[in-house]
């Protein structure tokens, strides 16, 4: 699936099922292309940020949880 900046997507650490928010999308020097993300957690609170690069986190996702459009 291919991420887009501001849509909240779902996917799961270990067995539980978790929600994160695409920040930033940025391309390095070395021309890969990583992602800044945010956790949501339950409550709808941020939780930790992270970069993560775009291949592994695109491996992660199983859907969209939430579109949210470019900010």
């Amino acid at each position: 699936m291919t991420v887009e900046k501001g849509n909240i997507y779902w996917g799961y650490e270990g067995k539980r099922e978790v929600q994160r928010r695409v920040d930033i999308i940025e391309t390095r020097n070395s021309g890969t292309q990583y992602i800044h993300w945010t956790g949501i957690k339950k409550d709808g609170s941020e939780g930790k940020k992270t970069w993560t690069e775009r291949r592994k986190f695109e491996g992660w996702v199983k859907g969209l949880f939430e579109k949210g459009g470019a900010q």
